[in-house]
């Protein structure tokens, strides 16, 4: 076997070890991490371009043959659950900026991991796989209109740049994807374990930028940042409860239970990759606190999953 093939495929096992480490880098070299920011978008394309290779496209197809639930869990994914805790978080008299990252959040599409992690949470897998790929293919059209008119937050940005953005990110990465696929000829599923390996690697390098003027804020507002930790697990959590709550009466547990995981799960990263960086340092602050929980919470729900989805 290559030897580099070799090395990303030990990488991708390890990749909960892995990615607290690049968070730890990104920290300690703060020069590095401003650095390394104009690698966002592409890194946040490459991201999802692996992400849409690994895919089994052939399960895919099957689970798109009655997409009807899946689209309509994205749709409130992405437009009911924000309109309904941007008051729950206004009322609480938080600080703007964390108000405005906490709504942002919730407009944010789903991360491409939940598909993995809702496997050992006793969750859809296939259903969470459909919801975090077409919240990611609608966000381009979703999160501009209702962050900017509707909810009114001031991102130093136009609707349109906006969209734009969020649309070639998505583009890139289904034709990156596409190219993959064509050029495995058929081996993906031997590919997989590389691929998951490569995606790690581009995650810590991803994660680096994402601590970009952490440790400054940590020294200037310690109890600002331990508020934003502290906000964005509330964040994660309050999502998860809206959806799956407004989901129970109408479907069936494990679904809703599934609904609202993919809720709580959302790619903040994406926001940091087309937002500019005269935007509120709030929000970048809060995109680097977000990574605590994304990391934590699948582990802290697990006992909860197992007790309310007995096998």
């Amino acid at each position: 076997m290559n030897p580099v093939v070799s090395v990303l495929r030990r990488m991708g096992a390890k990749a909960t070890t892995l990615l607290p480490f690049s968070l730890l880098l990104g920290l300690l070299f703060q020069d590095m991490s401003a650095a390394m920011r104009p690698l966002l978008m592409p890194l946040a394309v490459i991201l999802l371009m692996l992400a849409l290779a690994r895919v089994d496209w052939d399960r895919l197809a099957i689970l798109l043959r009655r997409p009807g639930l899946a689209i309509a869990l994205s749709l409130l994914n992405l437009i009911a659950v924000p309109l309904v805790v941007w008051p729950i978080w206004q009322a609480l008299g938080l600080w703007p900026g964390l108000v405005a990252a906490l709504c942002l959040s919730a407009m944010a599409p789903g991360i491409t991991s939940a598909a993995t992690t809702a496997v050992f949470l006793r969750l859809d897998s296939s259903l969470a796989l459909l919801i975090s790929l077409f919240t990611n293919f609608l966000v381009p059209f979703t999160l501009p209109p209702l962050a900017l008119w509707l909810l009114g937050l001031d991102l130093k940005i136009g609707f349109v740049d906006l969209s734009l953005r969020l649309a070639l990110i998505v583009s890139l990465a289904l034709l990156g994807a596409l190219a993959i696929r064509r050029f495995l000829r058929g081996r993906i599923a031997e590919a997989a374990p590389t691929i998951d390996g490569l995606a790690v690697v581009v995650l810590m390098v991803f994660a680096i930028p994402l601590m970009d003027g952490v440790v400054a804020r940590a020294i200037a507002e310690p109890v600002k940042l331990g508020g934003f930790i502290l906000g964005a697990f509330g964040g994660m959590l309050l999502c998860n409860l809206v959806m799956a709550v407004g989901m129970l009466p109408f479907l069936d547990r494990r679904i809703a239970l599934t609904a609202g995981y993919c809720s709580g799960g959302r790619h903040n990263a994406l926001l940091m990759a087309v937002l500019p960086v005269a935007a509120d340092p709030d929000i970048f602050l809060f995109i680097a606190a977000v990574q605590f929980p994304i990391y934590l919470i699948p582990t802290l729900l697990q006992p909860l999953y197992r007790r309310l989805l007995p096998s």
